[in-house]
């Protein structure tokens, strides 16, 4: 009768995939050690972001909110891409405006929360006062008290 032998020696994949997850780990905790202090207020921070960058149409009041709430190499990332730093956000939001008539803005539904430089804002866009045709939910990354990176989750069950 034949026995199946057990080998003891991790497969080369499994060694590979520990290592993955330790640098996934290694990364997530220095996140959480320099993205915002325990008292941190990100419910203002991101409602800031939809206001003064996702509402805002003139261009030169947006860059300006742009340096103030995000890091000079911030991105954003939505289901059409990823966009770097100032310029490529401020143009993300022209286009982004420019699907939608003047009287259409983004609207927190919720209050932002966060923890450990993570934070997350939902929202709805449609015309003020009518129904939303669009709603969702930023996650953010939060390094150093400002906007890292924005992830834009879009609920495809209003769009």
């Amino acid at each position: 009768m034949r026995g199946t032998a057990y080998s003891t020696t991790p497969k080369p994949n499994a060694l590979k995939t520990f290592d993955v997850q330790r640098l996934i780990r290694k990364s997530i905790m220095s996140t959480l050690s320099i993205g915002a202090p325990a008292d941190f207020n990100y419910d203002q921070l991101l409602r800031d972001h939809l206001d003064k960058v996702f509402n805002e149409r003139n261009a030169c009041r947006r860059l300006n909110a742009l340096t103030e709430l995000y890091n000079d190499d911030a991105i954003v990332v939505d289901p059409d891409g990823t966009r770097v730093g100032h310029q490529a956000i401020s143009q993300l939001v022209d286009d982004v405006l420019q699907r939608f008539p003047d009287n259409f803005s983004f609207t927190v539904t919720r209050s932002g929360m966060g923890l450990g430089g993570v934070g997350y804002l939902p929202w709805q866009l449609g015309p003020s006062g009518g129904p939303a045709m669009v709603t969702g939910v930023d996650v953010a990354h939060i390094r150093a008290g400002r906007i890292q990176a924005i992830y834009v989750l879009i609920d495809t069950a209003t769009s």
